[in-house]
């Protein structure tokens, strides 16, 4: 059986490459000589080959997908299909809008947008009850749609270096959020329900516009880290983070 990775744990990887001991299979014409039931991972990551709509047609079993730095301006129509596509990776591609299909994914947990052009999500993405990890790195959202608030098993998100220039409030509706990471956003405040979120361990703001943070920091001493570095706090303020969020807490000014 083949069978094609990039990683068998969402995001265990970064941007830029795949794991050593992968064996992808880095062609269309591979793939078509491949018994297609068999593949489960998938890894086409900057190839040359022009990948058309009905590329992924008859997969029924892959689970991850790696169609990143292909200069697509859209997700081809066959993925639609992969009934058991758990990780898709559309990293550094020209996608400009996603399709409304991408909430009736039933499976996705991993959804990586990382450098694209994405003004904004679609309200359908809530379709997508399975998600749990959704990175919108270096896009140019200026919010995430309410509607989104329906992805009750949300676990991280990372919006870094978009044009928020608030918390996301749907990220309120997530009571199992962990992982939240704004960096380089016109953010200006932390809202006191951010410092409220249940079951939030990490939380950073690094290079925002952040001055000063809410009175009650007490349920931030759970964190694990907080990250505020490049942000204009002013030195007696640190010293009042510090001191109420108190020593096991990693914050990074």
């Amino acid at each position: 059986m083949l069978a094609v990775a990039c990683a068998a744990v969402a995001g265990c990887f970064d941007n830029r490459g795949r794991p050593a001991d992968a064996t992808p299979v880095t062609s269309l014409k591979a793939l078509a000589a491949t018994n297609r039931a068999d593949v489960t991972r998938l890894y086409l990551r900057g190839g040359a080959e022009a990948i058309g709509d009905d590329a992924f047609a008859d997969l029924p079993n892959l689970k991850q997908l790696d169609i990143s730095e292909l200069k697509l301006k859209g997700i081809p129509a066959s993925v639609q299909g992969l009934a058991s596509l758990e990780h898709l990776y559309l990293v550094r591609n020209e996608l400009a809008a996603l399709p409304d299909w991408i909430g009736k994914l039933p499976s996705l947990t991993y959804l990586n947008l990382d450098g694209n052009r994405l003004e904004t999500l679609p309200a359908s993405l809530a379709g997508a009850k399975a998600l749990r990890w959704l990175r919108v790195n270096e896009n140019m959202l200026a919010s995430i749609p309410d509607a989104l608030a329906d992805l009750k098993d949300m676990r991280r998100l990372y919006a870094k270096r978009n044009r928020l220039t608030a918390v996301p409030e749907v990220v309120k509706e997530w009571p199992l959020l962990e992982d939240l990471l704004l960096d380089g956003n016109p953010i200006a405040e932390i809202p006191a329900w951010a410092v409220a979120l249940p079951r939030l361990k990490s939380a950073s703001f690094a290079n925002c516009k952040i001055s000063k943070l809410p009175d009650d920091l007490a349920p931030w001493r759970r964190l694990d880290s907080l990250v505020l570095s490049g942000c204009p706090i002013p030195e007696t303020e640190m010293a009042r983070i510090r001191r109420e969020i108190g020593d096991d807490v990693a914050v990074v000014f």
